[in-house]
């Protein structure tokens, strides 16, 4: 009951159907987050599908912020914060908020585990997204050169070879 009055005012609040709400928070319970920390998540994704261009509901919103948090290794509360960055790319550049996190949804994982921080994979994604218009396959490119680069990176180490690159004598 305490759940459902909430999701009642989070509807009102933020001008959507009560469904949507409800379907939010699923997305993140789904993941085991708590219902506190799923209700934190929706409250993001459902901004996200209010102010950010190119995402058709909140479902999709959800999708880019699970997989950023997720490939980031986030905490819950920084959860608007990734919303922020999405927006304000999308505000700035050529490319839209949805497209942001389409492309993230893609190359998150991997470009994290080659080391990209959200800022530089985000920068990545701006910049190539430049070129291309087509975030989707920024988001598959990044994706592959990343594990290229990584895969790389590991067999140079396995056989002994310096993988730092120096410049100068």
């Amino acid at each position: 009951n305490d759940f459902f009055d909430s999701a009642i005012s989070k509807a009102k609040q933020f001008g959507v159907a009560i469904t949507e709400v409800i379907s939010a928070t699923s997305e993140f319970a789904k993941l085991g987050y708590s219902l506190k920390d799923a209700s934190i998540m929706a409250d993001a994704a459902i901004v996200y599908k209010n102010v950010g261009d190119g995402i058709k509901d909140v479902q999709s919103a959800s999708q880019s912020i699970i997989s950023t948090i997720k490939a980031f290794e986030m905490p819950v509360g920084d959860t608007m914060e990734v919303v922020d960055v999405f927006n304000e790319i999308g505000n700035k550049f050529s490319i839209t908020s949805g497209g942001v996190g389409e492309a993230l949804e893609k190359s998150a994982s991997s470009l994290s585990q080659a080391g990209n921080s959200l800022a530089e994979s985000v920068a990545l994604i701006a910049t190539a997204n430049t070129t291309l218009q087509n975030p989707s396959v920024v988001g598959n490119a990044l994706k592959t050169i990343s594990l290229r680069l990584t895969k790389t990176k590991t067999e140079l180490e396995a056989m002994g070879e310096d993988t730092d690159f120096h410049v100068g004598v």
